[in-house]
């Protein structure tokens, strides 16, 4: 039994370089009534071009999403395109267009985002590049909806990915992963959160999970067994902390520790890993494509 692991680019649900993304700030008291760009937003984004990468052929433009609120005289927020999260600085210019801006980082800078009420929710223009990829586009229209409650509820669909910060195994020749995806959908009782937990492009990884939301703090573990191609793959979710932000976002840790039982043979290994751009999708969000459709890191037999 051998396996190695592949590293590809996560494009649309998850793209796989860390953001690093900071705590944005607080939206004011007003809510989304003190300005026309407030809420949650799915802007329909056409692509113009897209250089500096072969995986500009998968990048699919409908896992985008805004969140946006007033602060003060301008708007905050976040937001989530190509898989990276980050957040939202924006001001109202004298023609009426909100100009948004952010941090720049290593993987990611968003070179413009000029946004304008119209009768399909928004229209405008984007230029954003995802490290290797540069993408230049125009908005012609965005689905709306209230800012969700994400400190005071864990339940929806959160989509990202992680790093591993560290990694100890046994039977493998290096660590099979560096990054993993993340794939999480909740439901929430009062403070008890259930659903699943998955970490590939199929239901191999998936783990059923269970846990407790407590002050925007999501604490979770689990366990899973299951065959494939005759090896037994038992996962077990040793350790789970996150927190959510007000505008859609989860940051944390956690430890997963994996084992392939072949005849005479297990391979183990250890996981501590950091989120990465781990971003709550609208639940009114209607997607055109499935992460069994999008290239990630996984496990390959050879």
């Amino acid at each position: 039994m051998k396996a190695q692991c592949q590293q590809l680019i996560v494009l649309g649900c998850a793209l796989l370089a860390a953001c690093g993304a900071s705590t944005p700030v607080q939206p004011t008291s007003g809510g989304s009534g003190d300005s026309p760009f407030a809420g949650t937003w799915v802007p329909s984004i056409v692509i113009d071009s897209c250089t500096g990468s072969h995986a500009c052929i998968a990048l699919d433009s409908t896992w985008s999403v805004l969140r946006l609120a007033a602060f003060g005289s301008g708007i905050g927020g976040s937001g989530y395109f190509a898989g990276r999260s980050f957040d939202v600085i924006g001001s109202v210019d004298s023609t009426g267009q909100l100009v948004i801006t952010t941090h720049t980082t290593a993987t990611f800078s968003l070179d413009e985002l000029r946004l304008r009420p119209s009768p399909t929710g928004l229209t405008g223009t984007v230029r954003f590049t995802a490290a290797p990829m540069t993408v230049v586009g125009h908005i012609t229209s965005a689905k709306h909806g209230a800012l969700e409650s994400t400190q005071s509820t864990a339940e929806g669909r959160w989509v990202g990915s992680s790093v591993v910060r560290e990694c100890t195994f046994a039977g493998w020749t290096q660590c099979p992963y560096g990054t993993r995806l993340i794939e999480l959908s909740l439901t929430q009782s009062g403070g008890t959160a259930s659903g699943d937990l998955v970490m590939s492009n199929d239901d191999r990884y998936l783990i059923p999970v269970n846990g407790r939301f407590t002050a925007s703090t999501l604490a979770l573990s689990g366990a899973a067994s299951r065959s494939y191609f005759g090896d037994t793959i038992q996962l077990r979710l040793v350790a789970w902390t996150s927190r959510t932000d007000a505008f859609g976002r989860m940051t944390g840790t956690f430890t997963l520790d994996q084992d392939i039982i072949g005849t005479g043979e297990r391979l183990s290994v250890r996981y501590d890993a950091e989120m990465q751009d781990v971003y709550l999708l609208p639940g009114w969000f209607q997607l055109t494509t499935s992460r069994a459709n999008a290239p990630i890191p996984d496990l390959y037999r050879q």
